[in-house]
């Protein structure tokens, strides 16, 4: 197996892109991540601090169970694979379309819905049609 594994699939406290480490030693795939946040206020002698920090290990075992079950990726594995090219303006097309077709069929889809979720979906999706029609507009 790979010296490397990464999640591709959340699960317990793992999110995607954490990765594990494997550690001669233990024999265990690691992953070690520690969060510290401070802030200090003129205005007060308060001060704030915290430390997050998370060790969690799995066996070689349970590793090949999670890669089995897709939740972890072999590292060399992502290194081979290739990410076709999308191009922004064509993708900023799809989503046009697919939000004006959202908005065209929104009194349809959410009959059963209260008026005032309808009236948000609507507002959303108007901002959002507009936002792509702006960015779509900067092509050269």
């Amino acid at each position: 197996m790979a010296k490397i594994l990464r999640v591709i699939d959340p699960f317990l406290v793992m999110e995607i892109g954490d990765t594990f480490e494997y550690n001669e030693e233990s024999g265990m795939y690691v992953y070690q991540r520690k969060e510290e946040y401070y802030e200090n206020d003129a205005n007060s002698i308060k001060e704030v601090k915290s430390i997050f920090s998370t060790d969690f290990q799995i066996s070689t075992e349970y590793a090949k169970s999670l890669i089995k079950d897709g939740y972890l990726e072999e590292a060399s594995e992502l290194t081979d694979k290739t990410t076709p090219f999308v191009n922004i303006f064509d993708e900023i097309d799809t989503l046009l379309d697919t939000y004006t077709t959202q908005l065209n069929s929104i009194d349809k889809d959410l009959k059963d819905i209260p008026a005032c979720v309808k009236v948000e979906r609507q507002t959303v999706l108007q901002n959002m049609i507009t936002l792509l029609k702006h960015l779509k507009s900067l092509k050269k």
